[in-house]
């Protein structure tokens, strides 16, 4: 029987097989250490996971003062790509898509990576 981190790994490993669009996944704490990690090469995993709980905490704060109630998704546009980010637990989903992605498969296949991760995150 497969650990949990090798069940994370392989969850990561199909949404970045499985998605075209969908470049590279990560696991981040709330404490922003990676938990497992399919990244494209180039891609430093620490700074990812320092850089999105940064973006994770200061979104939440903004959220939380205009009345929004609590993050579920996060999504960053710049002229080479994307990021995606679901939270709502002990970690976060982290997940790069291209340019010019299908929003609505990615977010569909997020949605299903995160719930999947979620039950192993508890």
């Amino acid at each position: 029987m497969a650990t949990r981190l090798e069940r994370i790994q392989s969850i990561l490993n199909e949404i970045c097989t499985g998605n075209p669009d969908i470049t590279g996944a990560a696991v981040v704490s709330e404490e922003g250490l990676i938990i497992a990690s399919n990244l494209p090469a180039g891609i430093d995993e620490q700074r990812v996971s320092a850089v999105f709980a940064a973006l994770q905490s200061i979104a939440e704060r903004a959220a939380e003062q205009i009345g929004l109630g609590k993050i579920t998704r996060m999504m960053v546009f710049a002229e080479k790509g994307g990021a995606l980010m679901c939270s709502g637990g002990k970690a976060s989903l982290v997940i790069f898509i291209r340019q010019k992605a299908k929003l609505g498969l990615v977010l569909m296949d997020a949605s299903d990576a995160y719930e999947k991760l979620s039950e192993l995150l508890k």
